[in-house]
């Protein structure tokens, strides 16, 4: 057996120059988010972090990666640099790629290692999927390395399971929704047909000219409305444009539109990973709020996807929602984890952060008289 090595991957390009051997890794992990291969990593950090400092931590054994975890420094509250993972609330790309036929322990105490090494005061990782057992074997090895470990969670995220029974599942679902269903269809369908449409194949051109139609849908939504829609930030279409093709040549985009007398009320823009379709981006037109048009569009969406034939379950990636919890058949916890180096300025930190946190903690309970 050839000895464990560590080793620093601290550019993009030197990302996508280790892609073969990184996103080999992503086809044996858990994790089934596509955007965690190396081309889509790095390309979220020219967008997102251009100027931050990157360090991907990997563990190898003879050329072969057995964990990686790309982190960024970025600076919390403007003030602390901290190690970060590559990913934010626009589009997440980082997680810890572990191979699960290995024996955890000692690969991610020499990963632990590493990361203790890289002289930064804290690591704080917002959007974990603390439940996975990769992560949770991770949360052991820091905390038996000895470093101070926080977890908080912060919500869950809703999750189809799907036996290959879909009339099943649909079945199970509740009465008011199946019967809102029917209702909403109905009327719809009195003054023009339904049409659904699941795009999987698409050429550059397709994929600007869906792009462009279905967030200006969103933009006329409430996101336009609080100036959070994708056209209103600035590089953002380019960056979701350059993303859609990655995905696109790798045949993992997916793109649901519901449409009603020619124009599109509803779409979902999602990923297919390892049997999984995340569904990443959904909106409607607001004129059919009164029908219901996301609903109508999942209930589709669901067949479209269960009728392929490699569809193990459909992530919501987002935080659970009333609506999302009607299709949701169980959910999974994201955390923040807050991590601090064995150095004593890293304690301070934490401590303080523990503190901090579980003051506002406390105060978020307390019933409010006014």
């Amino acid at each position: 057996m050839c000895p464990l090595s560590l080793r620093q991957i601290e550019s993009a390009g030197g990302l996508r120059a280790s892609a073969a051997a990184w996103d080999d890794l992503w086809r044996r992990s858990e994790t089934t988010i596509p955007t965690a291969r190396a081309e889509l990593v790095a390309l979220w950090l020219e967008h997102f972090a251009p100027n931050d400092p990157f360090r991907a931590m990997v563990v190898e054994e003879d050329g072969r990666m057995l964990a990686a975890l790309p982190l960024v420094e970025r600076k919390t509250c403007g003030l602390i640099p901290c190690g970060r993972l590559t990913s934010n609330y626009w589009s997440p790309n980082g997680d810890l790629l572990l191979d699960p036929d290995i024996d955890p322990q000692t690969v991610l105490d020499l990963l632990v290692d590493g990361i203790d090494r890289l002289r930064l005061p804290l690591f704080w990782f917002d959007m974990v999927p603390i439940g996975a057992r990769h992560w949770q074997a991770l949360v052991d090895a820091l905390r038996r390395r000895g470093l101070d470990v926080d977890v908080h969670h912060r919500w869950d995220v809703g999750q189809v399971a799907l036996d290959g029974d879909v009339e099943a599942y649909l079945g199970s679902r509740s009465k008011h929704l199946r019967r809102s269903l029917r209702k909403d269809a109905r009327r719809l369908e009195e003054k023009a047909p339904l049409e659904f449409c699941l795009e999987q194949r698409f050429t550059p051109e397709l994929v600007q000219q869906r792009l462009r139609e279905i967030f200006t849908i969103e933009d006329r939504g409430w996101k336009g409305a609080a100036g959070g829609s994708v056209l209103r930030q600035g590089t953002m279409f380019e960056f979701y444009r350059q993303q859609a093709l990655r995905l696109a040549d790798w045949g993992e985009l997916r793109l649901a539109r519901l449409r009603h007398a020619g124009r599109t009320i509803a779409f979902d823009l999602g990923w297919m990973g390892k049997g999984v379709y995340h569904s990443y981006k959904v909106s409607y037109d607001p004129d059919y709020r009164r029908f219901g048009p996301g609903h109508l569009l999942h209930e589709r969406l669901v067949r479209a996807l269960a009728d392929q034939g490699d569809l193990r379950a459909i992530d919501f990636q987002g935080p659970q929602t009333e609506a999302l919890a009607a299709w949701s058949t169980h959910s999974y916890p994201i955390a923040r984890l807050v991590v601090a180096p064995r150095r004593h300025g890293g304690r301070a930190l934490w401590v303080a952060y523990h503190v901090l946190a579980r003051a506002v903690r406390l105060w978020r309970k307390v019933p409010r008289c006014w």
